[in-house]
C-alpha cells in the first residue's frame, strides 16, 4: 500500500470508529438522564484568520530549536520509523519501566513548545486528543484498558515539544472519580467550580489526593479541548476574566481524559493553585503523571 493511501485509509478508519463510539453515547440513557447531551455547551475551535498559517515561531517554538523531543519526533516522522506516522502527528514510546507499563505519547509534526502555544486552541490545530484516543487502541501502540490521556504544564513536563501521554489510568483514580461522579460539572461553564479529589501516584510520597476541576464530557470528536480549558480558565478568573488572561495561564495548567463507566469521558484538570473551598488542605497539581500508569 502507498504512503498516501495508508494516511487515507487511517483517516478514514478514525472518522468511521469515533462517529460510530459518538453515536452510541448519544443514544445513552444514562448520558441523556444526566443531562450531558441536553446541557452540553459544545466548544469548538476558535476560528481565527491569524493562526490559520501554523504556530508563531516567537510563542511556540523555532523548527531550529534543540529539544530533543521535536528533534527525535522529526526523525522518526522523515523515515517513517517512527510507531504510528500520520502528516499531523506521530506516536513514539513513553516513559519506560521495569515492570513494563505500556505507555505512549502522541507528538505534533507542527513545532508547538506545549499547552501554552494558543495556535492549538484555534481551528487550524488538528484534533490531537482525538487521534491520541484512536491510536491508544490501533496496533502497535495498544494501551490497555481504561485508556487515559494527559498533558502536563509547561513547568511539569522533560520536552518543550507538545506531547500527549497514553496510558492505563491508575485504578485507584478511575475508581474515584467514578464515585464522586455527582460532583462533576456537565457544562463548561459549571467546570471551573467543580472540585474533585482523586487519589494519584506520587514518586516521594506514594498513593495521594489532589485536587481537580473534572468536566463529564459525552465525547470529543468535534470538540477542541484546549478551547474549551480556556474557555473554562475565563470563567474561574473571574470578574474581568478575559480570553488574553486565561492563555496567560495556560501554561500552569495539566489536562487529562479518562473514559467514564457510565458512558462518555471524564475532563481533569487542574493546577497548583487550584484549592477546594471545603477541604483547604488539599492542593492541586500541575501534572498529569499521578493518574496514569506510567511509573512504578
Amino acid at each position: 500500500m502507498r504512503d498516501g493511501d495508508q494516511v487515507n485509509g487511517e483517516a478514514s478508519e478514525l472518522t468511521r470508529r469515533r462517529f460510530i463510539h459518538f453515536s452510541g453515547l448519544a443514544g445513552t440513557s444514562v448520558l441523556a438522564g444526566a443531562g450531558v447531551l441536553a446541557g452540553a455547551q459544545h466548544a469548538l475551535a476558535e476560528p481565527s484568520s491569524s493562526l490559520a498559517k501554523g504556530p508563531d515561531p516567537k510563542e511556540c517554538g523555532k523548527t531550529t530549536d534543540s529539544d530533543s523531543l521535536w528533534q527525535r519526533s522529526q526523525k522518526c516522522h522523515s523515515n517513517n520509523s517512527c510507531l504510528q506516522n500520520h502528516p499531523d502527528y506521530v506516536v513514539m514510546g513513553g516513559a519506560k519501566s521495569k515492570k513494563k507499563y505500556v505507555n505512549y505519547i502522541l507528538v505534533p509534526t507542527e513545532r508547538i513548545s506545549g499547552i501554552e502555544c494558543s495556535w492549538i486552541c484555534g481551528s487550524s490545530a488538528p484534533n490531537y486528543w482525538r487521534a491520541a484516543d484512536f491510536y491508544a487502541t490501533k496496533p502497535p501502540t495498544v494501551v490497555p484498558a481504561p485508556v487515559a490521556l494527559g498533558i502536563n504544564s509547561k513547568q511539569a513536563r522533560d520536552f518543550n515539544q507538545l506531547h500527549i501521554h497514553m496510558a492505563r489510568a491508575r485504578w485507584e483514580s478511575w475508581n474515584d472519580l467514578a464515585a464522586q461522579d455527582n460532583l462533576a460539572a456537565r457544562t463548561v461553564a459549571n467546570w471551573a467550580d467543580s472540585r474533585v479529589s482523586v487519589r494519584g501516584f506520587s514518586e516521594k510520597l506514594g498513593i495521594i489526593p489532589h485536587t481537580y476541576r473534572v468536566l463529564i464530557w459525552p465525547g470529543f470528536n468535534h470538540d477542541n479541548l484546549f478551547a474549551m480549558l480556556r474557555t473554562m480558565l475565563v470563567r474561574a478568573l473571574g470578574h474581568g476574566g478575559t480570553t488574553a488572561k486565561a492563555q496567560a495561564i495556560m501554561q500552569y495548567q495539566t489536562l487529562i481524559v479518562i473514559p467514564r463507566p457510565a458512558g462518555g469521558y471524564y475532563i481533569v484538570n487542574s493546577d497548583k493553585a487550584v484549592r477546594d473551598p471545603n477541604n483547604p488542605k488539599l492542593v492541586g497539581t500541575d501534572t498529569c503523571d499521578p493518574l496514569l500508569l506510567m511509573h512504578p
